[in-house]
């Protein structure tokens, strides 16, 4: 009976001990997710609005120049990005597909 307790016990423990973790950003692969860690506060203040709300009107950038953006940066006229090299390509893939979709929102807007 002691035994099972402690297996019990333990199991327990390993399961609380994942919670209420949040998952390190080199581990994430929802765009959303990384968008939100990365990029959300900087576009709010800074570019396009936090949810692209400020590219109303404008046609959706192609997701190959936003993963070029992404890695490599951007600094053209009053404009600039800082490069996220961090990120993976697969990242760097999400990312730009879930800033198109963003984008997609507000065009008719």
């Amino acid at each position: 009976m002691r035994i099972s307790a402690y297996f019990v016990l333990l199991f327990c423990s390993l399961i609380l001990a994942g919670c209420d973790r949040e998952t390190p950003p080199e581990k994430m692969t929802a765009g959303e997710d990384i968008y939100g860690y990365y990029c959300k506060n900087c576009h709010e203040n800074k570019g396009p609005g936090a949810n692209m709300e400020r590219f109303a009107g404008k046609q959706p950038m192609k997701p190959y120049k936003i993963i070029l953006m992404i890695k490599y940066g951007f600094n053209q006229d009053s404009h600039s990005m800082p490069l996220f090299d961090q990120l993976s390509e697969e990242q760097a893939d999400a990312v730009a597909r879930y800033v198109v979709s963003l984008q997609m929102e507000h065009i008719n807007r």
